[in-house]
């Protein structure tokens, strides 16, 4: 009787504990808690994925097509084709990096025009201003100038005024047609031609002694002149020499020419040559001035000199730059929300041209076309102190490869195009190499073959580091010329041209660095290195 008293207790207590689990289960289903609700965003906040699987235990995933995301919203404060893609174009290349391509190449052209003209005779500058030539024959510029210029008349260095053009398209476009990439670019177009603009003129013909010949001085028929002013010497006065660099001219330890250089500070090929000059400017005891002035017979051809003057307009002057330059800009669309360049439209553009597009749109736009280059009184100075009874061959290539220190961006793996600047189009957008550089230009072996093609008109037969060392003659380290190169191979391939020795046993050479200048640069080394090799007599 007990045991069955128990199991009736069990029992009734097992049927009670399950009436009240089926109770709180059916009350548990009528309670909503914050965590059991999903927040549903926007689509613009929270796109789906191109594609999203749904998994079954029993059938293969079956791909479902999500709902394309919302398209992007233009907007005064941000650039907007960075944001959007072509048709059929990847996600690699957005429309404001094409619309950089184009601008930067019409920089590109534009420079090289310029410094194609340092490159030329008076007699060639003559036929292109459509003056007489003839007495211009046989006589080389002596003095080349070259300026640029803002909209304010104030000395800058050639800069790119890319960005602020295209701030002031995506301005007016916002207003008009955000998304029209072909109407962009020609309104860019307009705009950058506008805004650039470049003058020259040649100066009458002197000799050494300053004396003028009878001969006026020519202009561009096209374009205003500038003020030419002949100069008095042939033979600049002397200069030290520019700073040390390590063996390896490819990696940071290089030290290349600075990016400011003081009133007092001097350059010049080396401490060698500088006390050679100084010793040749003391005349001996023995001499009298009279026996000194017979001994310099005057054998001076002539000269001329060669002014340019480049104008680049920014939006530092709104009465004379961009925005004053702008000619569809300042007209009125009558039944549109465009009413030209009012103070908040030139401060929206402003803005935005001040914006780090690096960082926020992933285009990087050079400020300048570039770095540090010599100036032609600096060439002159390294000129004159080059040996005496070098040959003309190694004058023009040494004369080449300096005035093209700081003008060619380096590149990896950059060769060149064609000879002179205007085919390569160096300091164009591009895509970026190893390093993350995306201005076009050459490397190290690019920029000696380059250099000589251009000088010379002779093309190597190797482009590349080891190649060059099969090209030409061997030389002997202690019997190198300027011109010579100096080469080594291996992971740390590079190679150099040689200018001048240092007193103390290290060498002033020529290179395309890919070190801290990223360009052509004069540097001090010992390149101690295997290969010497002599490509000219």
């Amino acid at each position: 009787m007990k045991v069955k008293k128990t199991v009736r207790v069990q029992l009734s207590a097992a049927l009670f504990i399950a009436l009240m689990s089926a109770c709180l289960c059916t009350c548990s289903q009528s309670y909503s808690s914050p965590y059991d609700r999903l927040k549903i965003l926007p689509e613009a906040e929270f796109p789906l994925p191109a594609k999203t699987m749904i998994e079954d235990s029993t059938e293969a995933a079956v791909p479902v097509a999500a709902e394309a995301p919302a398209s992007y919203i233009p907007s005064l404060t941000a650039f907007n084709l960075a944001f959007l893609y072509g048709e059929g174009d990847s996600q690699e290349k957005s429309l404001g990096a094409e619309a950089a391509e184009v601008l930067s190449r019409k920089d590109s052209e534009w420079l090289a025009s310029i410094y194609q003209l340092a490159n030329e005779s008076p007699e060639q500058i003559a036929k292109k201003l459509g003056i007489p030539s003839d007495s211009l024959k046989g006589i080389s510029f002596h003095k080349i100038d070259i300026a640029f210029y803002d909209e304010k008349g104030r000395m800058i260095s050639p800069q790119s005024n890319i960005q602020d053009i295209m701030a002031m398209a995506n301005t007016y476009f916002y207003y008009t047609a955000p998304g029209d990439y072909d109407a962009f670019i020609q309104y860019a177009v307009k705009l950058w031609e506008s805004s650039h603009s470049f003058q020259y003129s040649i100066s009458q013909v002197y000799d050494c002694g300053g004396s003028l010949e009878e001969k006026p001085e020519a202009t561009q028929p096209e374009q205003a002149a500038t003020p030419a002013q002949a100069g008095m010497e042939c033979n600049p006065e002397s200069s030290a020499g520019p700073e040390t660099a390590s063996d390896n001219a490819d990696t940071a330890g290089d030290t290349e020419k600075g990016k400011e250089t003081e009133p007092s500070k001097e350059i010049g090929p080396g401490i060698a040559l500088r006390e050679a000059a100084a010793a040749i400017s003391e005349p001996l005891e023995t001499e009298s001035p009279a026996e000194t002035k017979a001994a310099l017979p005057s054998v001076c051809p002539g000269h001329a000199d060669l002014h340019v003057k480049a104008v680049i307009a920014g939006l530092a002057d709104p009465m004379k730059g961009l925005f004053a330059l702008d000619a569809v800009g300042n007209e009125t669309i009558s039944e549109g929300s465009w009413q030209g360049w009012t103070e908040e439209n030139k401060t929206f553009a402003s803005e935005l041209a001040k914006q780090d597009w690096a960082e926020c749109y992933g285009l990087t736009l050079s400020p300048s076309f570039i770095t540090n280059p010599l100036s032609y009184e600096e060439i002159d100075r390294y000129m004159n102190r080059l040996p005496e009874g070098l040959s003309e061959d190694r004058k023009k290539l040494i004369h080449y490869a300096l005035s093209s220190v700081g003008r060619v961006p380096y590149y990896w793996g950059g060769k060149p195009a064609s000879a002179g600047y205007e085919k390569n189009h160096f300091g164009s957008l591009v895509t970026p190499d190893e390093k993350g550089r995306s201005m076009k230009g050459l490397d190290c072996s690019g920029w000696v073959s380059w250099v000589y093609w251009s000088a010379l008109n002779k093309r190597l037969s190797w482009e590349s580091t080891g190649g060059l060392v099969s090209c030409g003659s061997p030389a002997q380290r202690k019997d190198l010329q300027p011109g010579d190169i100096i080469l080594k191979t291996g992971d740390d391939a590079h190679v150099v041209m040689f200018l001048s020795w240092e007193s103390n046993g290290s060498m002033t050479v020529i290179h395309e660095s890919s070190a801290l200048a990223n360009n052509v640069t004069i540097s001090t080394m010992e390149a101690n290195w295997p290969y010497c090799r002599k490509l000219i007599d």
